[in-house]
């Protein structure tokens, strides 16, 4: 597709639904996923209090944009941030994967029922330490097998170990077998790492591993690893061509710094590797003071065919008292040139994504927040390119 330019598009907030999981302590909803629950051809949202309920809303399609409908999933006990929705019996239909907290040393998935409905079937992946920040599926072998890998931040004060597991052919057999550590006690500037992804970084044709400030390699029946950034904590990550030369690079921001000790926010830096993969990457910072970027997607939220990236603060505190949390587009020139865009201004969001939720061929962003007024809303951001919402 070619390169042009384009207006940026406007977006109409719709609160889709509520999920209130007032209960306990460190009240919040921690988990937000989207897939086609119901195989209609419609993207749904799953989301997940940290303690409480998890429960799926129904996608009402173009037309009826308010008209979302929430179904229950289970009563959730410990539930972290980063999972995934996947179909692992081959019906069609897709299951949620997800951690626990920092209470919790399981990683589970729960059955979809498909057309009977009802609630869904929790199940055990793997008993490790505590903590389980971060999913994601792909073969990183070179053998046709997809695992499933995942990040165990333990107490935090060994730093994560990465671990991998093949997608068994039963996967209702508890735990998963062939749990295999790929990497441990990997901690940037104090904090154990976070993020994952799944890409040809090297250009072989063969998938690699990106894990923080990390990328892995199979190489002769292990997972060999290279850092190419550093002083990045607690990294949301993907990976792209940004500056159209037809190689990928990473994107990083710092998903919770303020948390974790930085009050002036964190940075959002994009990273391409030189003629040495292996050595540290030239770090290119596009934006820097954010309060939590816990959302970053990069897409062709413009229609230009380049990919914009897009992140989402979480804000600081409940009453956002640094600034008002910002989503914000980083709208791409496909030579790695960018014009920041404001979408929403007071909105804090969590695991925000982007996603065609109307068929229409635009992305539009889903998420919730994490704290504040609006913590127990569901946000879907049409892209009034796809037309108006009704």
């Amino acid at each position: 597709m070619g390169r042009y330019a384009m207006a940026m598009p406007g977006f109409t907030k719709v609160v889709i639904g509520e999920l209130e999981n007032d209960v306990e302590s460190s009240p919040m909803n921690t988990f937000l996923a989207v897939g086609d629950v119901d195989r209609d051809g419609l993207l749904d949202v799953v989301v997940s209090g940290r303690n409480g309920k998890m429960a799926w809303f129904r996608n009402p399609g173009p037309g009826h944009e308010r008209e979302w409908v929430r179904y229950p999933v289970a009563d959730v006990r410990n539930i972290e941030a980063g999972g995934l929705l996947a179909d692992l019996t081959g019906e069609g239909y897709p299951a949620i994967i997800v951690g626990g907290d920092y209470r919790s040393n399981e990683i589970r998935w729960w059955e979809n029922p498909g057309p009977r409905g009802g609630l869904w079937t929790e199940r055990t992946i793997a008993r490790l330490d505590f903590k389980f920040h971060d999913t994601a599926l792909g073969d990183i072998t070179g053998d046709g097998v997809t695992s499933l890998i995942f990040w165990n931040q333990g107490s935090g004060r060994a730093g994560a170990n990465l671990y991998r597991v093949p997608l068994p052919r039963d996967p209702r057999v508890t735990p998963w077998p062939g749990v295999e550590q790929i990497a441990a006690g990997r901690m940037e500037d104090g904090q154990p790492e976070e993020g994952l992804c799944v890409a040809d970084i090297d250009g072989d044709g063969r998938n690699e591993l990106i894990a923080g400030t990390w990328w892995y390699k199979w190489v002769g029946g292990r997972c060999e690893g290279h850092q190419f950034a550093r002083g990045v904590i607690t990294t949301r990550l993907a990976a792209g061509d940004i500056d159209g030369d037809g190689r990928l690079e990473v994107v990083l921001s710092e998903g919770d710094p303020c948390i974790f000790g930085r009050p002036e926010g964190g940075k959002l830096a994009w990273y391409k590797p030189g003629a040495d993969t292996h050595a540290l990457w030239h770090e290119h910072v596009i934006e820097d003071h954010l309060m939590d970027a816990h959302s970053l997607q990069l897409g062709d939220v413009c229609g230009n065919g380049c990919l914009d990236i897009f992140v989402g603060e979480i804000g600081v505190k409940a009453t956002f008292e640094t600034h008002k949390p910002r989503l914000l587009l980083f709208e791409n020139d496909g030579r790695a040139g960018f014009t920041r865009h404001v979408i929403d201004e007071g909105t804090g969001t969590h695991e925000a994504v982007l996603r065609d939720m109307r068929n229409r061929g635009v992305l539009d962003i889903v998420g919730k927040p994490l704290h504040g007024a609006e913590r127990w809303q569901v946000h879907v951001w049409y892209n009034q390119r796809g037309g108006p919402v009704q």
